[in-house]
């Protein structure tokens, strides 16, 4: 029955998009998918009828029913209504149905990303980073690299690749690709670059986020990333900053657009706490990458005075057999 499901969720997705044709902006990636896809949909907002997947609908279920603009069942009774009304979108598609559509492309074991893909064909393919997260199913690193990377070979010639500069997996796959490659990152080599980050602490009276400024082809903007701290919101402020630039946007206007950008809960949102403190919130099924980096900012917020830092942590899972090598490598971290 599962797979029954499956294949009619599929099927009226690609029916869907037959009729539609709308732009695809695929985003995969071992962390920062959906903060990413929430960046990428602040700069293309409504200039380019931009629409996101609900939640992290990223699997062989969510990202059919991303496609449909459906949300997953309360309860298995849930599923009939929900497959009627799924055939019913796909013949009959919304006369509001979104011209971008930015989804997210997960993989738990080899092959997903090339079925989503069979679901949904990029026309742009952004890679976030390539880590430890969901490895179960694979033996090493270069294996989740593999996986990742064939999002960027299934994008047409006139598409877009838009790489991490900074990952040396996931620039290497620029090589799999025949469509045109923007690169992203902190390295001087990236073609739209972050510099000067500077993080804002609420405690000091400012408002809580993380400044930097912007570059691409020797044009330099300040950006301000609202609500969220480090490299990490940073990342997802480039990468969204390369669509818009493939998109024809200029850097100011898509520095204002990132001000309006609300990263999702769980992923280095800053909270305010009691008795003058700040509580950041990065509990969302974190990986060893994002681990570290969360580590990273909380050593870089600046305190003043008696303030202390302190950092709750706990378990990592869906590594698999990088499990030891993960949580060392995040001890290591914590005591430096």
């Amino acid at each position: 029955m599962k797979k029954l499901i499956q294949h009619k969720l599929a099927r009226d997705a690609r029916r869907l998009l037959g009729r539609t044709k709308p732009t695809i902006v695929a985003v995969t990636g071992s962390v920062g998918k959906s903060s990413t896809k929430q960046a990428i949909l602040a700069v293309l907002g409504d200039r380019f009828g931009a629409s996101a997947s609900r939640r992290n609908y990223n699997t062989e279920f969510g990202l059919p029913l991303a496609v449909l603009g459906l949300a997953l069942p309360s309860s298995k009774l849930g599923w009939l209504p929900l497959l009627c009304r799924a055939c019913r979108r796909s013949f009959f598609p919304p006369r509001d149905y979104p011209k971008t559509l930015i989804l997210e492309m997960g993989a738990d074991r080899p092959g997903d990303i090339s079925y989503l893909c069979g679901i949904a064909a990029p026309d742009y393919a952004v890679v976030t980073a390539v880590g430890e997260s969901h490895a179960e199913n694979f033996k090493s690193m270069e294996g989740v690299a593999k996986e990742k990377g064939t999002l960027v070979e299934r994008v047409a010639k006139t598409g877009w690749a838009v790489l991490n500069r900074d990952d040396v997996r996931v620039w290497a796959m620029r090589e799999r690709t025949k469509s045109r490659v923007i690169s992203f990152g902190f390295a001087p080599e990236a073609d739209v670059r972050a510099q000067e980050i500077r993080l804002m602490n609420p405690l000091d009276g400012a408002e809580c986020g993380t400044n930097f400024k912007l570059s691409y082809q020797g044009a330099t903007v300040p950006v301000f990333v609202p609500g969220a701290l480090g490299k990490q919101c940073v990342y997802a402020a480039l990468a969204a900053a390369a669509v818009g630039v493939v998109h024809g946007m200029n850097l100011v206007e898509i520095a204002e657009r990132l001000r309006q950008y609300e990263g999702p809960p769980g992923r280095m949102r800053a909270l305010e706490g009691i008795k003058r403190t700040v509580l950041i919130d990065d509990t969302y099924n974190a990986a060893p990458i994002s681990a570290v980096a969360a580590l990273e900012t909380l050593r870089d917020l600046p305190l003043e005075g008696a303030a202390k830092r302190f950092a709750v942590l706990g378990d990592m899972l869906e590594l698999g057999p990088l499990s030891v090598s993960g949580h060392e490598r995040v001890g290591r971290a914590a005591v430096d």
